[in-house]
């Protein structure tokens, strides 16, 4: 009987004991973490393609264009992106150099001009052009229409054939249902990956350009910077600078 108390006596005593073990050291559940803090950027390209592939412009030399000087779009290997609103940012890695710069929006054939925009900058860089949502009253971008965009710098402007260009295109197209609730999160990091996992290249791109803009120090969105222009080729221009949007 005594070593029968003597046991209970025991087992009430580890049972007090495990009370106050700290509860770390019992089984943690996972954690869910913001999506852009633990995994980079997978951006899915969409099955769609283009006259041509991406081309970056390189210039042989000519007044305001010295030899060797160089332009890149910022745009997936197809040389196409898509987008989900009538208002899209075009990227374009453009050096320092003194010509002016002329962004052109065309519909697909190239016979009509629906947006144009001309520009200098001072200093070498990654910019962003922002197509209005409307020109003349007219949407710019209309879903399930393809469009051409260019930049041109012009190097001679008696001569604008001697211009220094690069083309891309962009397709606007309707989100479905289950796209506009994921898009409905209001947390960028959220959003972003929806955008890259859905292959909208445009906003996806111009997403994680505002989130740098706002926090430029931030190394993991420089590290998601890097990582998503590597991803499509554009290795040799992921460690230029943002320059402010236009």
């Amino acid at each position: 009987m005594k070593r029968f108390l003597h046991r209970a006596t025991l087992a009430v005593g580890v049972a007090a004991i495990a009370a106050t073990i700290p509860s770390s050291l019992t089984p943690m559940r996972a954690q869910s973490q913001p999506l852009l803090l633990s995994q980079n950027v997978n951006f899915k390209p969409p099955d769609v393609t283009a006259p041509a592939g991406r081309q970056g412009g390189t210039h042989r030399g000519n007044k305001l264009c010295p030899a060797g000087l160089s332009i890149t779009p910022l745009v997936p290997p197809t040389n196409i992106g898509l987008t989900l609103t009538d208002s899209p940012t075009i990227f374009v890695y453009i050096p320092n150099t003194s010509p002016e710069i002329e962004f052109t929006l065309l519909n697909e054939k190239e016979d009509k001009v629906v947006y144009e925009k001309t520009f200098k900058l001072d200093k070498s860089g990654i910019v962003g052009v922002s197509i209005p949502a409307t020109v003349d009253n007219n949407k710019s971008l209309e879903v399930g229409k393809r469009y051409v965009w260019s930049f041109s710098l012009v190097c001679d402007p008696e001569d604008r054939a001697a211009d220094l260009v690069v083309k891309g295109f962009v397709q606007r197209i309707e989100p479905q249902a289950t796209l506009k609730s994921e898009l409905a999160n209001p947390d960028p990091m959220t959003r972003l990956n929806v955008y890259a996992q859905n292959g909208i290249w445009y906003e996806t791109i111009a997403t994680l350009a505002q989130m740098r803009r706002q926090t430029p120090g931030d190394v993991k969105l420089t590290d998601k910077w890097m990582q998503l222009l590597q991803s499509q080729g554009l290795e040799s221009v992921a460690a230029q600078p943002l320059v402010a949007p236009l």
